[in-house]
């Protein structure tokens, strides 16, 4: 596991859970959230839901909120990326700045 120290993590899943996807994804998250080194992510984008997943923004929100290690962590959701279209392509090692001071995150991939 690379150190987490000052990372923007860039998670998505796909829906090949089913009727289950909801909560294998919300524990996907707090397994990451138990990682070593996770106070040192700055923020946590993720890649938009397949169709399939059947998440919504609203049932995303309630998961987020539950976690009280997200607190003062900006996390943007329904990204282009990931198991949907369109999309990016991210590397590992990149450099993104995200300004969430807007009714509008924007995030600028500054090094790849």
């Amino acid at each position: 596991m690379p150190s987490l120290k000052d990372t923007v993590l860039f998670i998505e899943d796909d829906d090949l859970a089913g009727s289950f996807f909801k909560e294998e994804f919300e524990r996907n998250l707090q397994s990451l959230i138990h990682q070593p080194g996770f106070s040192g992510v700055r923020a946590i984008l993720i890649g938009r839901f397949q169709k399939g997943s059947k998440m919504t923004r609203e049932i995303l929100t309630k998961i987020i909120e539950t976690k009280r290690e997200l607190v003062g962590i900006p996390v943007i959701g329904n990204v282009d990326f990931g198991h949907t279209n369109p999309l990016i392509t991210f590397p590992i090692g990149g450099t993104v700045r995200i300004d969430t001071n807007t009714n509008n995150a924007n995030i600028t991939i500054l090094q790849h």
